[in-house]
């Protein structure tokens, strides 16, 4: 069985899950251990022989089904990815159950302090947004120091606390992005690693993964759009108030928007492929593009959202679920468009015109 349809059948139990995921908050025990036997968390580990395009492909597949499963493979396998940069002694630590799962908060909210002479850390702080972090045994957080730059700690679950009712919000429920407290907990200094090594070569991968569930969020409403047009075409046809021309339509153009955000994310997966640490101008282009993809995919699930009748308010709704899950997912700040555009917008400018 391919890559694809492991993560299709995957993403059938997780939809058939998606409502009891919602009202617990986070994944539901058996799309995980469904997702680990298919190895979908572990795609991005050194030596899988997947490449970037084949993960986001997953990633999407399975957010079809349901937007969390998608997005919290994307954090299990690209952080995965990350403890691949890490010295061997703390990989062989951390994977000596090869399906452990590694969640993160990158943002440097917390703090680290080293020891040079002990060659210990000491990390503390309050890390929101730790997607997943109720299935993981690691987690990756964002240290500011006091001099040098930031960096990212590896912990345990024994060294930090989750705290369980931080994840209260409209849409993306079933990730239980919960924030993590650490109490100047002490960890060996090979746990940390400089931004200028793990993180900022790695700015455009780590921005691009995350569109792939929004992808996938999208797909499924033009997905069960075009199943409600089916359903209602007769009534439709019938009623003299209904315009089923201008519904067509509608679907038509959000599913070219979603098929346009595909090509787009695809083809900067593939360039990654070759390079996951590219140029400036690469990497500044590939966070547009990410950025333009979640624009188009957002504007696709809102039209058909808005195109479904009031039926579509109810909860537990499939489309208004698909709806506050892809809303969820755009809001991320490395999926803004002002801020991911305008810094290309400037280098094309200044390639004319000569830095300001």
């Amino acid at each position: 069985m391919s890559i694809s349809a492991s993560a299709r059948s995957v993403s059938e139990t997780a939809k058939a899950f998606a409502i009891e995921t919602e009202d617990k908050g986070r994944l539901q025990p058996e799309v995980v251990q469904l997702m680990q036997k298919k190895k979908l968390p572990q795609m991005l580990k050194q030596k899988s022989g997947h490449s970037i395009r084949d993960f986001v492909e997953v990633c999407s597949i399975l957010a079809e089904g349901c937007m969390s499963a998608g997005w919290c493979n994307f954090v299990w396998g690209m952080h995965n990815y990350l403890i691949g940069l890490y010295p061997k002694t703390v990989q062989n630590q951390v994977w000596e159950n090869e399906e452990t799962l590694v969640s993160a908060s990158l943002n440097p909210s917390g703090n680290s302090k080293v020891d040079t002479k002990t060659k210990k850390a000491t990390v503390s702080g309050r890390w929101s947004f730790n997607s997943g972090c109720d299935h993981a045994e690691w987690l990756l957080l964002g240290c500011k120091q006091e001099k040098g730059e930031p960096t990212l700690a590896l912990l345990h679950k024994s060294e930090y606390r989750v705290l369980e009712d931080s994840w209260n919000v409209m849409g993306l429920k079933g990730t239980g992005s919960k924030d993590v407290v650490v109490d100047n907990v002490v960890v060996p200094s090979d746990r940390l690693l400089p931004f200028s090594i793990v993180i900022i070569p790695l700015k455009a991968l780590l921005t691009l993964v995350i569109v792939g569930p929004v992808l996938g969020g999208a797909q499924s409403a033009v997905t069960r759009f075009t199943e409600l047009l089916v359903e209602k075409k007769t009534a439709l046809e019938k009623d003299p108030f209904s315009n089923i021309d201008s519904l067509i339509l509608k679907l038509s153009e959000a599913s070219a928007e979603v098929d346009a955000a595909r090509a787009i994310v695809l083809n900067a997966a593939e360039i990654l492929d070759k390079n996951p640490r590219p140029d400036e101008k690469t990497d500044l282009k590939i966070h547009r593009d990410t950025a333009f993809a979640a624009k188009l995919c957002n504007s696709a699930t809102r039209r058909l959202f808005e195109s479904s009748g009031g039926n579509a308010l109810h909860q537990h709704n499939e489309m208004e679920r698909i709806f506050r899950d892809v809303s969820a997912g755009c809001n991320h700040a490395q999926l803004s468009w002002d801020r991911l555009a305008i810094p290309y917008g400037k280098l094309l400018v200044e390639q004319i015109a000569g830095p300001a």
